[in-house]
């Protein structure tokens, strides 16, 4: 037996620079791809989440006008006002919801879970209105407006009109 069959010939050893290059240059695509489709479910979840925040504060606020007879009242930053004594405290986003008989609506008013937006609260007497900011432009769910909604503001800093809004059943967002 000759080594010569178990030799390999020099032109055999590896991969050229251009099918080297070619690898590089389809992971570098599929990679591209995967980063913007999480990074577009990343958006939507959060969305997904204000919805249902908004929508678990709405029921609270319910509650809260079940026995009070009105909605809380809202400042000119869109939080609301209702919480501790005398139900004339500024009911925090992240913070308890409960009034000055120490009824309890909601243990943690949720808060957007971007540090970029807020939810925006307005009401009167006998309606609210209560909206947040969707980062998902594709979406054209019920209350969604991509035009956003005037006279609210949905940023922490700064002013961003709010895109999703639901409202108490005798108002419209």
């Amino acid at each position: 037996m000759g080594y010569s069959n178990c030799m390999v010939k020099a032109s055999q050893r590896g991969f050229t620079l251009m099918e080297l290059l070619i690898v590089i240059v389809l992971l570098g695509i599929l990679i591209s791809l995967g980063t913007g489709s999480f990074a577009s479910s990343i958006r939507r979840g959060r969305d997904n989440r204000r919805k249902n925040d908004v929508r678990s504060i709405a029921t609270a606020l319910e509650a809260y006008f079940n026995d009070k007879g009105a909605y809380p009242t809202s400042n000119s930053s869109g939080e609301m006002v209702g919480c501790g004594a005398g139900d004339a405290a500024v009911c925090t986003w992240g913070g308890e919801f409960k009034d000055k008989n120490n009824t309890l609506y909601m243990i943690l008013i949720p808060k957007d879970p971007s540090d970029v937006y807020k939810y925006y609260y307005t009401n009167t007497a006998t309606t609210y209105k209560l909206y947040a900011k969707l980062e998902n432009t594709r979406d054209e769910g019920t209350g969604v407006k991509q035009a956003g909604y005037a006279g609210t503001n949905c940023a922490a800093s700064g002013t961003t009109l709010c895109t999703y809004g639901i409202a108490s059943q005798n108002a419209t967002p």
